[in-house]
């Protein structure tokens, strides 16, 4: 095991918390808008919307200790944002084109 200086650890615990808790809502709430816009031709428009929160939050739940699971603080960061960034993305244009 490599022994870091306490400044190190600090900040890695620093950019893991960042990636576990707002980076875990932004993935939260990005993969309820998509989840949303998705499965609204499934089901009605209430429906799609209580399903897609339920499986949002199950998202951050599972992100959050992934999070300080992973080898690398930044690839955990990096992982969380590009996911929800790509989720944005796909909310995005699926509620233009739909």
């Amino acid at each position: 095991m490599v022994k870091r200086p306490a400044t190190g650890r600090r900040a890695e615990i620093a950019v893991r918390l960042a990636a576990a808790l707002p980076g875990g809502y932004a993935l939260a709430a990005g993969s309820a808008a998509f989840l949303s816009l998705a499965l609204s031709p499934l089901l009605g428009r209430a429906e799609a919307v209580l399903a897609a929160t339920m499986l949002a939050l199950v998202a951050w739940t599972v992100a959050v200790p992934l999070v300080f699971a992973t080898g690398s603080a930044w690839r955990a960061a990096a992982w969380i944002g590009g996911l929800a960034a790509g989720l944005w993305a796909a909310a995005t244009l699926l509620g233009r084109v739909g």
